[in-house]
């Protein structure tokens, strides 16, 4: 039997196309040669919403989210536009993107909901 963990659920509230990444750590992963691809296919429309699935566990992300620093989840929101038009190196460089921290005991609070406005 597969096993895995959808709880993380993202809303897009502004009013652009967004993508993301999450890491256990206030730092993003760089470089990554095909990641501008996946952020690509990761789209959240506005107003959009969309489940983040890990496998391996059907509480993964209670798991990853502990396992880091001061069980924190950093969220990196982008802009589609600004991903579309420029390297990946780049966006990370200028610090393209917008970073939401949230608890573990906040998520579990909000229901594993993280508005992005």
């Amino acid at each position: 039997m597969d096993y895995y963990d959808g709880r993380l659920k993202i809303i897009n509230k502004t009013d652009r196309v967004i993508c993301f990444d999450h890491e256990v750590d206030t730092i993003l992963d760089v470089p990554s040669i095909n990641k501008k691809d996946v952020f690509i296919s990761e789209r959240i429309e506005p107003g959009d919403s969309t489940n983040v699935v890990l496998p391996g566990s059907k509480r993964k992300w209670i798991i990853e989210v502990s396992s880091g620093k001061d069980s924190t989840l950093s969220i990196f929101v982008f802009d589609y536009e600004q991903v579309l038009k420029n390297d990946w190196d780049t966006l990370i460089m200028n610090k393209k993107y917008k970073r939401l921290d949230y608890k573990l005991n906040n998520l579990i609070k909000n229901n594993w909901t993280v508005i992005v406005e």
